[in-house]
């Protein structure tokens, strides 16, 4: 290991005197990439995702580690949408993906990433019936007799290779979530089902998505523990089995009231974070639990409801969440946020001895909803949330993935 830490110096000679140097983070990547070749398997892959302020030296690491016999591809994504113009410039609208196998034997099944194409364009639609059903930015047409993909993956109409920002039902608000497109085909392509698929950074869970649509196992591993609920919420709201089989172990997140107190004491931000990814909360000033001013706003559920059961709209709930003492003042305040972002009502989230603050200063209306309303201002207990309570709200998936089940409202 020591060996492949000088290497990463060596590579980009820079004092990593800074947490941002370049020099830091590929230290930081060799001392992690070794451990992800060890547990390959010989007919494993390793695909690497980078952009190009990067990727040149990161492709010397991989060639240390993994060796320049097993590099298999460089791929380009291309994708298009609005940036920041460069005067003096080309606009950079791509990203890398490094391909390296564990050895000579690797796992590519050609014929199932065919594609099949119509008048010159990829063919959108066709899942088969053991696939979940999903809205068709994320679609492709598999077919044993199409063209095998080259290593320019671009953004084509419906191909769902568009920034996930753009892509509405899949995106969850996570900044540096990528098309569930550009997964299911690396999946496909390097492994099998029932084969193990291990995310080591897997943010907002878009590899461990693909794998579980795909009918493979899948281990995803993350810094952050509002990482973990939010994984945790896309994969219930989508698939009912996992969901029903409650197939899903959190390691490191709160289990128990006392994990809740003890984080909440020792890590406010973490604290919530905790929470807004339980709940399927996105950010708003920035990503939910980060420091800095927030106005109020810890995160943000979206939801859909409808005033006279015809086609719902969007919605946004404020979230807000203490983690330690409560005041009416806090709670009152709550209720302006709402009407000071436009948003549709707001939850606060606290310890169950401060709900009686919460119930007895909150606004106590409803906003009108044709099954009935749905509370302005409304409490949740971290008690009630340990034991898989959620904010009551109508068309609500946790923030993530829109139900199968419910998107036919929304056509």
């Amino acid at each position: 290991m020591a060996d492949i830490v000088k290497l990463a110096k060596k590579v980009y000679k820079e004092r990593p005197s800074t947490k941002n140097s370049i020099s830091a983070y590929l230290i930081n990547m060799a001392v992690r990439l070794k451990p992800m070749r060890d547990v390959l398997k010989n007919t494993g892959s390793i695909y690497l995702h980078c952009d190009p302020t990067a990727g040149h030296y990161l492709k010397m690491l991989m060639d240390a580690i993994f060796g320049t016999k097993n590099f298999r591809n460089e791929i380009v994504w291309g994708y298009t949408g609005p940036g920041s113009p460069h005067m003096k410039q080309f606009n950079r609208k791509h990203d890398l993906i490094y391909w390296f196998s564990k050895g000579k034997n690797w796992t590519f099944n050609r014929d199932d990433v065919r594609i099949q194409h119509k008048d010159g364009a990829p063919h959108v639609g066709g899942f088969s019936s053991e696939d979940t059903p999903l809205d068709a930015d994320a679609a492709i047409d598999y077919g044993k007799k199409g063209k095998i993909p080259e290593t320019w993956w671009v953004q084509e109409p419906g191909n769902g290779f568009a920034i996930a920002a753009r892509q509405r039902k899949q995106y969850v608000g996570y900044p540096t979530q990528k098309p569930l497109a550009i997964l299911e085909r690396i999946v496909r392509a390097s492994s099998n089902k029932g084969d193990v698929i291990l995310d080591p950074f897997c943010g907002c869970g878009t590899a461990l998505f693909a794998a579980e649509r795909l009918k493979r196992k899948w281990i995803g591993i993350d810094i952050s523990v509002f990482s973990a609920g939010l994984v945790k919420n896309r994969l219930y709201g989508t698939f009912d089995k996992v969901r029903e089989g409650d197939k899903i172990t959190v390691i490191g997140s709160p289990y128990s009231i006392e994990d809740a107190i003890n984080l909440a004491s020792t890590n406010k931000f973490e604290f919530e974070k905790w929470v807004c990814g339980e709940i399927g909360a996105e950010g708003m000033f920035h990503n939910p639990g980060e420091r800095g001013a927030d106005g109020g706003v810890d995160g943000v559920i979206p939801f859909y409801y409808s005033e006279s059961g015809e086609r719902p709209r969007a919605a946004n709930c404020i979230v807000q969440v203490k983690g330690g003492r409560v005041s009416p003042d806090n709670v009152k305040a709550l209720a302006s946020t709402v009407r000071q972002f436009s948003a549709d009502c707001g939850v606060f989230v606290c310890f169950e001895k401060y709900m009686r603050t919460v119930n007895n200063n909150r606004e106590k209306r409803k906003v009108k909803e044709h099954s009935g309303g749905f509370d302005f201002i409304q409490g949740l207990s971290v008690e009630e949330l340990i034991v898989g309570e959620r904010p009551k709200l109508p068309y609500y998936s946790g923030g993530t993935e829109l139900n199968p089940r419910q998107t036919v409202l929304f056509k």
